[in-house]
């Protein structure tokens, strides 16, 4: 019974940052790719994408933060 509590444990850590990973993966590629259509739609060059590129950034850190917030309170 211990070995597979231990298991649970370790598959319930392989989905948290897996879960991290895609949040972070997602958002930035997500606004990147926004930034770029704006730019190509508008003919303004690195703008937006910077600007997206940013708010992805952000945005990322602020889904990673508050998941691993209410991660923490669970245990």
């Amino acid at each position: 019974m211990n070995k597979r509590k231990m298991y649970m444990e370790i598959a319930n850590m392989l989905s948290l940052i897996s879960q991290i990973g895609l949040m972070i993966l997602i958002s930035i590629l997500g606004c990147t790719f926004i930034g770029k259509f704006l730019d190509s739609k508008f003919n303004t060059d690195p703008i937006f994408m910077l600007i997206f590129l940013v708010l992805g950034v952000g945005g990322a850190f602020m889904a990673v933060y508050k998941t691993l917030v209410v991660y923490t309170k669970r245990k």
